[in-house]
C-alpha cells in the first residue's frame, strides 16, 4: 500500500487561546497502490509527552481509490497559548491484504494571545457638553483583519456615535476612527471599546479596551465688551464676545436693541472654550444719542443661555458755524468773507449764506448770496457776501440753511462791522423748520434748490 498524508492546512495559522482551530487534513493513496485504502480514523493528537492528549478525531470515512485523495477538516482549541507540536495520525487498512496502514503528519502552531492593539485617545470633556476622541486599530497580526466594528460604550456617558465599521485592515497597517459622547455626569466615568473582527475571512474575534476619563463640572462664564466705532451716519458698535467657559458655546446671537437706534444682529456659529470674537453691529440712530442694550445669546451644552450690557452711542450730526471773518466798509457798503466750517461728523450739503434783508441792511451785487454747496465732516469752504447799510449800524445779521441727514436746517448769524477777522456771534435760533425760514426770507434763491 502506497498511501501518505501529503498535507495538514492549519487555520488561522496564530490562534488565540480558545479559538477554533481548523486542521484539513489531505490524504492520498498513489497511483502505484494495488487497492482502495479503507480510512478508519483521522486523529488530531499531542505528539509526545506523558500519557495522550487527544483533541479531536474522525472516523468511519470510507475508503480512497488508488491516484485518488481525500481532504477531511478536524477542529481543536487550546485553552493556553505556546508552542503546540501536534501530529495528524490516519488509521486503516488496505483492502486487498487486510494490513492494518497507520499514516502520521507532524504539526506545529503557536497560540498567541495576539490581537491588533487599540488606543482611545479622548479630548477634554465637561459633563453635559458634547466632546470627542478616536479609537486607533493597529493591526500587528500576521494577517489582514476583516469586516472591523468599533462600537463605544460608557458608564455614566451618553453616547452621540458609537459605531464605526472598516472592511478590512492590511497587515501592519492601522485604522483611526471617531467617536461622540456627552458625560452626564463629574467625575471618573469609563470608556469602552470594543473592537469585533476576522480573521482569514472565517474566524471572529474580539478585544475590548477601557479608560478612566474625568469630566469636569460646566462652568458659564461669557463677557461682551462694546467699543463706539465709526463717525457721523456711519455709526457702529464693535463688540468682543468672549467665551471665558470651560466647553464651546455655539449658535450666537449678537444685537442689540433701543429706542431711538436700530442695529443690525449678527450671528456666530460657534466659539471655542478660551477664545474670542469682533463683530461689527451697524446703527441707525434717530437722535444724535441712544441708550443701547448689546445682548447675546448662546447655547452652552444642552441650555441655551444669555448675556447682555448696556452702552451709548452718539453721533453729531454737521452743523455749521462761521469762522475767520473779514469785513470791509466801504462807501455804505460792506463786504464779509469767511469759512462755512463743518463742526459735525457729517457732510452738509445745500450750504447757502445770505445776507438777510432789514430796514438797515439790504443785499448788495455782486453777492447778494454765495451758495457754498457740499462742506465735509471737520472741514471748511470758503464764502464771500456783500451789503449795503445804513449808517451807526453795528452788525450785518447773515443766514446760513443747510441739509443734514436729509433735514433742513437754518442758521442766523450777527456779524460785527467793527471788528474785522472777529468771528460770528452765535447763532439766534439753530434749527427751523421749512414754513418758518420760508417765512423769514423775502427771494428766492437758485442755488439753494428751493424758494424761501
Amino acid at each position: 500500500m502506497n498511501a501518505s498524508i501529503t498535507n495538514v492546512t492549519v487555520s488561522p495559522p496564530s490562534p488565540a487561546p480558545g479559538e477554533t482551530v481548523t486542521f484539513d487534513t489531505t490524504v492520498r493513496n498513489l497511483q502505484s497502490s494495488d487497492a482502495p485504502l479503507e480510512i478508519n480514523d483521522i486523529v488530531i493528537r499531542k505528539s509526545g509527552g506523558e500519557g495522550i492528549t487527544e483533541y479531536e478525531r474522525v472516523s468511519d470515512l470510507g475508503s480512497i481509490s488508488p491516484g485518488s485523495t481525500l481532504d477531511v477538516p478536524l477542529t481543536a482549541s487550546f485553552s493556553s497559548s505556546g508552542d503546540k507540536d501536534l501530529r495528524a495520525i490516519v488509521y486503516g487498512h488496505d483492502r486487498g491484504t487486510g494490513e492494518n496502514v497507520l499514516l502520521k503528519y507532524p504539526v506545529q502552531i503557536q497560540v498567541q494571545e495576539r490581537h491588533p492593539k487599540v488606543d482611545i485617545t479622548v479630548n477634554g470633556s465637561v459633563a453635559g457638553v458634547e466632546s470627542g476622541g478616536h479609537v486607533t486599530v493597529a493591526n500587528g497580526l500576521d494577517t489582514k483583519i476583516s469586516n472591523v466594528e468599533i462600537t463605544m460604550d460608557g458608564k455614566g456617558i451618553e453616547m452621540t456615535q458609537d459605531r464605526i465599521v472598516q472592511a478590512s485592515v492590511a497587515q501592519n497597517d492601522s485604522v483611526t476612527a471617531p467617536f461622540k459622547f456627552r458625560p452626564t455626569e463629574v467625575g471618573e466615568q469609563t470608556l469602552t471599546a470594543t473592537v469585533r473582527y476576522t480573521v482569514d475571512n472565517k474566524t471572529t474575534r474580539n478585544i475590548t479596551k477601557t479608560t478612566v476619563i474625568t469630566p469636569d463640572p460646566l462652568r458659564d462664564s461669557v463677557k461682551l465688551d462694546t467699543t463706539a466705532v465709526g463717525s457721523g451716519s456711519d455709526r457702529a458698535l464693535r463688540v468682543t464676545v468672549s467665551n471665558r467657559a470651560n466647553a464651546p458655546i455655539s449658535n450666537v446671537a449678537v444685537g442689540g436693541t433701543s429706542e431711538n437706534a436700530s442695529l443690525q444682529p449678527i450671528t456666530l456659529e460657534t466659539l471655542s472654550a478660551g477664545s474670542s470674537r469682533q463683530v461689527r453691529l451697524n446703527a441707525t440712530l434717530d437722535e444724535p444719542q441712544a441708550d443701547i442694550t448689546v445682548s447675546a445669546d448662546y447655547k452652552l451644552g444642552t441650555k441655551t443661555e444669555s448675556i447682555n450690557r448696556t452702552t451709548s452711542l452718539r453721533s453729531v450730526p454737521g452743523t455749521i458755524h462761521l469762522a475767520g471773518l473779514n469785513v470791509i466798509q466801504q462807501d455804505g457798503k460792506v463786504q464779509i468773507s469767511g469759512s462755512a466750517s463743518n463742526a459735525g461728523e457729517t457732510a452738509t450739503d445745500s450750504v447757502l449764506v445770505s445776507v438777510v434783508d432789514t430796514e438797515a441792511v439790504t443785499p448788495a451785487t455782486p453777492n447778494r448770496e454765495y451758495f457754498v454747496g457740499t462742506v465735509p465732516a471737520s472741514d471748511f469752504v470758503s464764502f464771500d457776501v456783500h451789503a449795503r447799510t445804513k449808517e451807526n449800524i453795528t452788525e450785518v445779521p447773515l443766514k446760513v440753511t443747510y441739509l443734514v441727514d436729509s433735514k433742513r436746517k437754518t442758521q442766523t448769524f450777527d456779524v460785527a462791522v467793527e471788528q474785522p477777522g472777529s468771528a460770528a456771534q452765535p447763532p439766534k435760533s439753530s434749527v427751523e423748520d421749512t414754513n418758518q425760514s420760508r417765512a423769514a426770507c423775502s427771494q428766492c434763491s437758485p442755488w439753494a434748490g428751493w424758494c424761501c
